[in-house]
This record gives C-alpha cells, structure tokens and sequence, in this order.
C-alpha cells in the first residue's frame, strides 16, 4: 500500500463536472478523497471526519477558499490546505498563506503538477504572520500574471535569495518590492541599488562600506549597503554587470553573512535577504567566464521570469488604463480614456521598452490631450504595427545598385545583423533569440559561430550598396555555366 492511500483529502469545488474529474484524478492517486460542493458541506465534513488535507477553489458559490481557511483556524483545525484558483493576485496569494494553507495552484494545471503537490505539502502549514497593510500589486489579468502574482506570495514566504530576469522595463523592481511588503521583513528597510551605473571602486564601497581613513577623502567612516538593509532586502539590480571582483566578495557575504568595509581589520555580521534582478542570460555569462558559477548558484535559488509585454497583449488595455488613472492624478487632469483607434495602434506595437516604455507614453498622452478621449494622433510616430511594404517595390536603399552587389556576402551580413538584434531584444538569451527567428538553440548557436561571434556580426541594417560586386574573371566572362 503506497504513502497516498492512507492520505484522506476533502475536496472543495463548486462545479459538478471538474469535481467529478479530481475526484478521478485523486483517487487513480491512491488518495483516499471526499468530495464536497461548496463551504457549508465542507464545514459538516470536517466536524465530522478527520482528513489529512483540503484541496478547495477559492471562490465558491456559498462563499470562498479563504473563508474556509478562517473558519478552520477558528475551530482549531490545523488540517493542511492547498487552494486552487484561476484568479490568483499577490494579496489573495499571501491572504491565503496567511490563514494557514500550503500551497496556492493556478488554473489550468495538470493533475500530475497537483498530486505532486499534494504529496509534497500535506506534511507542513505555512507560519502565521500578521498580513501587511497598504500593498502593491501587479497589474495583469492573463494567465502568466497571475501565476506570477501566485509565485511571489510564496516567493515572498521563503526568507532566501531570489534572481529575477527578464527585459528592461519588465517590472523586476515592482516584484522586488512586492516580496519586500509581503515578507516578514516588511518592517525592515528596503534597499536598491543599480550594479551596472556605478563604477567599480565607487560599487565596493557602496556596497560594503569604508573606515575613516580607508582612502583620500575617506574622512568619516561610512556604512555600506549591506549594513543600511539590515533586517530588511537588499535589491541588487543588473547583478550581471558586477565586476569579477565584486562577484567574490559578495560570495562571500551571502555565505558568511559577514562583511569588511573597505580598510577594516575586522568583519560585521549582517542580517540581509538579497534579491538580484539581470536583463542578461547569467547562465551564458556563467559559460564565457564574465560571471562566477558558484555565484550563479547562490543567487539562483528561488527565480521568478518577468515576460516582455509583447507576450502579454491581454495585459495591455488594463495596463493603459492603469497608467492613464495614475497620470490624471499626478498631472491634475480630468478622467480620460483611449479611443479605440489608439488602443488598437498600441496592440500592433512590439513594445521594446515593455511596461516602462507604456507608462511613460500614457502620461506624454495625458501631459498633451486637450480633452475628450486620447486618440491615435497622440502617439508618436513610430508606435504602432510596422509599415506593409509596397509589393510592387523595394525601398531605394534595398534596391539593386547601379553597379550591382555581391548577394551572398549581403546575405550573410543581414542574417548576422537579424542574430544580433533578435539577441540584444531579449538581453543575451540565445535560447529567445532563437525562437523569435524560428530556430532551435543548437541552431542559433551553430549560425552565431559560424558567422564568427556576436562581436563580428553587424550592429547596424546591412544595405546592398556596401557590398560591392566581385571581380569576375574576364576570361570567361562568367562565374558560372551559361544556360542553352
């Protein structure tokens, strides 16, 4: 008899025909399960019965998830609960951590996903903690955000390091400060700072500080970063643009939690949680020797992937209105909203600055509407789908020169300039960069060599005109069989 037979799960879910196949699902598990119909059912079984775990949805007809998990820490009840939902947030995530589930699982998952985690879970309740006041949220109603917005309230729980990656203007800072108000160490300071806009002495000392002295114009001992987050996050952002020197030094804090200032003798200990944020692949780093492997592992221990806007066109119209309402505010305006014809120029555009480059373009349109509804002449030229080729022509610069060209070295020169965008868009990832241009990461990788490395290939289009025509042999007058 195997470990999940001896299991008893009561199961919470309002609609007949999903019931009916977690059931089947749970069972064909070797679990031993009893199914309830909404709140008012599972209260009578749980007084009734003893079970080894609830699996309940979090909205019910008769009422919800949390109120089940309320109700149960009333009576005592200290039965593991795991919560499925398709409308998952940050604040029902932690809402429902707080009241004492194990585990929060989005909608759709596989039956497979949700045994494992009930076989994993039932063992341990999540502690109990005061839920903060005045909290954040992520903004997005699709599928991807709001099983992000499910990971940081479980993210924000467990008291070690987190990478977040992803493209600029993602909103890896947005997550940071999210874990930082959802997680015990609310109360403590919250502390950024850019890797990549210091310069490296300037870092060092930033980071860990400096004796009197240390230096010329060291002429007061100075605190570093790592001391002012104490018993609070330190937000280390671009982590991927530390220096090799640096990358040592902080290995070391995150495994002795000690760090000198600059001239000291002496190490301090300190109590920080560290989140680190990259646009760049840190695992190819890793691979090219520009970021320490062993430092990679240490910050990569609970990773949270932000995806470009582009992949989120759902997202788009309550991200617009969001930034809409918030530049009202801040510019004292009255309410507006966008034409349909402007939302629908902003769903053709690729968005390459992703959230960050929306909302600034919201408030330029608030900052410049007279009135009325925001409308497609607002936006600047350039945001929108990209232009349609006339089929009857090519633009001049990609016609055939006078004197000719030399085709195949064209060729090749744009399908090098089309790797290195394909990878500067999505910040070094050859994995990405390969399936935005239809390749697998072997292949991707086999061209890049092949072309001699990403610092060989073009930064700017490749037009026919710098690539003159070969000299042919006059000879034959031909470099190739002439056709009958």
């Amino acid at each position: 008899m195997s470990l999940a037979s001896t299991q008893r799960i009561l199961l919470v879910e309002d609609e007949p025909g999903l019931r009916e196949v977690l059931t089947l699902a749970l069972e064909g598990a070797d679990f031993l399960c009893e199914a309830t119909a909404g709140l008012a059912e599972a209260q009578r079984a749980l007084k009734e019965t003893t079970f080894d775990g609830v699996l309940s949805d979090l909205k019910l007809k008769d009422g919800s998830g949390i109120e089940l998990l309320t109700w149960m820490k009333e009576q005592g009840l200290t039965t593991p609960v795991v919560i499925m939902t398709a409308y998952a947030t940050t604040e029902t995530t932690v809402e429902a951590l707080n009241q004492g589930a194990v585990d929060f699982i989005t909608k759709p998952f596989r039956h497979e996903d949700l045994i494992a985690t009930l076989q994993g879970l039932l063992a341990a309740a999540v502690p109990e903690a005061p839920p903060p006041q005045d909290l954040g949220e992520l903004v997005g109603v699709g599928v991807m955000m709001r099983k992000i917005n499910a990971l940081i309230g479980k993210v924000s729980r467990a008291d070690t390091t987190v990478l977040l990656t992803g493209e600029s203007g993602t909103g890896k800072e947005v997550v940071a400060r999210l874990i930082h108000r959802y997680s015990d160490r609310t109360r403590g300071p919250f502390v950024a700072v850019n890797c990549g806009a210091l310069p490296e002495a300037l870092l060092e000392s930033e980071l860990f500080g400096y004796e009197k002295g240390a230096f010329t114009g060291a002429n007061t001992m100075k605190r570093g970063l790592f001391e002012e987050a104490g018993g609070g996050i330190l937000f280390l952002d671009e982590i991927g643009e530390l220096p090799l020197s640096l990358q040592v030094k902080l290995l070391r804090v995150l495994q002795e939690r000690k760090v000198r200032r600059v001239g000291a003798t002496e190490e301090r200990a300190v109590d920080v949680r560290l989140i680190a944020a990259t646009n760049r692949d840190l695992q190819a780093r890793t691979l090219s020797g520009a970021f320490r492997e062993d430092l990679f592992y240490r910050v990569n221990i609970l990773q949270i992937e932000m995806p470009p806007l582009r992949d989120r066109p759902e997202d788009l119209p309550v991200l617009a209105e969001h930034f809409i309402r918030r530049a009202c505010r801040k510019l004292v305006r009255p309410p507006m909203q966008l034409h349909p014809e402007a939302m629908a120029q902003l769903l053709g555009h690729r968005f390459p600055g992703n959230v960050r480059e929306l909302e600034n373009l919201m408030e330029r349109c608030v900052a410049l509407n007279p009135g009325g509804p925001i409308t497609r002449d607002l936006l600047p030229e350039g945001v929108g789908p990209a232009p349609e080729p006339d089929p009857g022509s090519l633009p001049a610069p990609l016609a055939i020169p006078p004197e000719g060209f030399d085709l195949e070295a064209w060729s090749q020169a744009l399908k090098g300039y089309f790797l290195r965008r394909a990878l500067d868009e999505v910040g070094g990832n050859k994995t990405k960069a390969g399936k935005r241009l239809g390749m697998t990461f072997r292949a991707y990788r086999y061209w890049l060599a092949e072309l001699g490395g990403v610092e060989a290939l073009p930064e700017h289009f490749p037009w026919p005109s710098s690539f003159p025509p070969p000299v042919l042999d006059d000879a034959s007058g031909t470099d190739g069989p002439k056709e009958a």
